[in-house]
């Protein structure tokens, strides 16, 4: 663990994801939403999926502490995209044609803009970890898709009670066992962030169910373009040059990858 790693950050993590967890829990007692699934529970497809996903998190964070933010979202979204690909047409015989691979170079070049790689780009320990988060994102995308019969609500209290210890886990090495005292607007931040984690992780399961996973990579990474909008939008955050060209060209590639033949 970097000796620069705040001591916040675990608590934080297990924060949102015990929120999510209990929002899930919460949302199936009044739902009341059908908790049986197929005989064949696909043991280990389920470890695999509520285990790459904290383990994605997990490296992400150690990216950003080891290198430029800039530096770990490049490599995340490079090795994400490209590894997507790859195990798509491994995994589940996905077509890769001209369509989408305009369109992934389009987000691979649109990605240079938005974090202005020319001017920062090196290979370090950070680097290292970004590669690795993001092809356990995609590890986690194919068992998402994999997990077809597997009820949802279900999968996502696998997902987030799992992040919950790696988090806890994490707090113990970090010698940070004890939750920071939040005042009412932190709380409300945090009850509002696990709600939205909770929201996020299930229509992950639901799109990638119903896309491939290279496409749904694709899509997912349009948060480089609706990032700063929302950045100018809320905070009155100006928007740069290089980030105005990024939003076309990752507008162009969805525009294309949805685009029929």
């Amino acid at each position: 663990v970097p000796a620069s790693w705040p001591s916040s950050f675990p608590p934080a993590v297990a924060l949102r994801f015990g929120i999510a967890l209990l929002f899930a829990i919460l949302t199936g007692i009044i739902s009341k939403a059908e908790t049986k699934t197929k005989s064949n529970l696909k043991f280990f497809d389920t470890s695999l999926f509520a285990l790459s996903f904290p383990l994605s998190t997990i490296f992400f964070t150690l990216a950003v502490f080891n290198t430029k933010i800039s530096l770990a979202i490049f490599s995340f979204y490079i090795a994400n995209l490209v590894s997507s690909f790859i195990l798509g047409r491994i995994f589940f015989k996905e077509e890769v044609n001209k369509q989408k691979t305009i369109s992934l170079l389009l987000i691979l070049i649109s990605l240079g803009f938005f974090t202005n790689i020319t001017s920062n780009f090196s290979i370090d320990l950070g680097f290292i970890y970004g590669l690795v988060s993001g092809i356990l994102q995609t590890i986690t995308s194919i068992f998402q898709k994999r997990l077809v019969g597997i009820n949802r609500l279900s999968l996502v209290k696998i997902q987030t009670f799992t992040g919950l210890i790696f988090a806890i886990v994490f707090m113990y090495f970090t010698s940070s066992l004890s939750f920071p005292i939040l005042p009412i607007n932190g709380i409300v931040v945090a009850t509002l962030y696990g709600l939205l984690f909770l929201i996020i992780s299930y229509l992950l399961l639901i799109g990638f169910q119903k896309t491939d996973i290279n496409i749904g990579s694709m899509l997912v990474s349009t948060e480089l373009l609706f990032g700063p909008l929302f950045a100018y939008f809320m905070f009155k955050e100006s928007l740069t040059t290089s980030e105005i060209i990024g939003s076309i060209l990752v507008i162009v590639a969805v525009i294309n990858i949805n685009r029929k033949n």
